[in-house]
C-alpha cells in the first residue's frame, strides 16, 4: 500500500506544477505547450519543469522541496526506481473555455501515461502481486507484473490543465488535475474545479464505453 501511494504521488508531482509561458490563444497552439512539457519529463529535467510555476503553488509548498521529492522518485532511491516513457503519448487538447472572474482561460489536456516502477529490496508473491494490482487499478492505472520486483503501469485517462488568469500575469500554465490533492483546490477557481470533474468524468465514462465493445 504504502508504495502504491508513492507512486502515485509520484505522478502527481511530476505533471502537477509544470507550467511553460507562452501567449498562444488556440487549441492548436497550446500544443506546442504540452510537446515541451512531455519533452522535459522524458528528460528529467525537472529544473526547467519547475521554473515558472504557477505563482500560488509556491505559497503552499516550497519549491526546493517540490524538486527535491521529485529528484527522489524519479532519479532513483533505495527503495525502487521509476521510468517514464522514452516518447510523448499520443494526447487532446480541449477548446479553450472561459472562466468566471480574474480573466481566467483555460483548457484541458488528456493522455496515458506510460510509467516503469522497479523496487530495489523487495519482491513480491502472487498475494501480494494480486493486492497491489488491484489497488492500482483503483487509481486508474493498467498495471502488469513482469517480474516479481518490476511492474509497467498505464495510468489512463491522465488530464493536465493548462490556463491563464490574473494571478499568472496573463501567462499560461500547467497544472496537473487531482482530484484529491488539497493543493489543487488551493490553486484553481471553484468553476474551474467543476468544470475539470466533469471533464475527467466524461473522459472515464468513454473509456468505459470503449472497453465494453472490445
Amino acid at each position: 500500500m504504502n508504495y502504491i501511494l508513492k507512486f502515485v504521488l509520484a505522478f502527481s508531482f511530476l505533471l502537477g506544477s509544470v507550467n511553460v509561458i507562452s501567449s498562444q490563444n488556440s487549441s492548436k497552439d497550446l500544443s506546442v505547450l504540452v510537446d515541451k512539457m512531455f519533452s522535459d519529463v522524458i528528460n528529467k529535467d525537472f529544473e526547467s519543469l519547475l521554473d515558472m510555476t504557477h505563482p500560488k503553488v509556491y505559497d503552499i509548498l516550497p519549491r526546493a522541496k517540490m524538486l527535491s521529492v521529485i529528484k527522489m522518485m524519479f532519479e532513483g532511491n533505495e527503495e525502487y526506481s521509476i521510468e517514464t516513457a522514452k516518447e510523448a503519448p499520443e494526447y487532446v487538447v480541449s477548446e479553450i473555455y472561459k472562466g468566471k472572474s480574474n480573466n481566467l482561460e483555460y483548457a484541458f489536456v488528456s493522455y496515458d501515461m506510460d510509467m516503469k516502477m522497479t523496487f530495489k529490496s523487495q519482491e513480491f508473491d502472487d498475494e501480494a502481486i494480486k493486492m497491489m494490482t488491484t489497488m492500482m487499478k483503483a487509481q486508474g492505472m493498467d498495471v502488469e507484473f513482469v517480474s516479481s520486483n518490476t511492474l509497467e503501469a498505464i495510468v489512463k485517462n491522465s488530464m493536465t490543465i493548462l490556463l491563464k488568469e490574473d494571478a499568472t500575469e496573463g501567462k499560461w500554465v500547467l497544472l496537473n488535475y487531482d482530484a484529491d490533492s488539497p493543493l489543487f483546490y488551493q490553486v484553481v477557481s471553484s468553476d474551474l474545479v467543476e468544470k475539470a470533474k466533469k471533464y475527467k468524468q466524461d473522459l472515464m465514462l468513454v473509456s468505459k464505453k470503449q472497453s465494453e465493445t472490445n
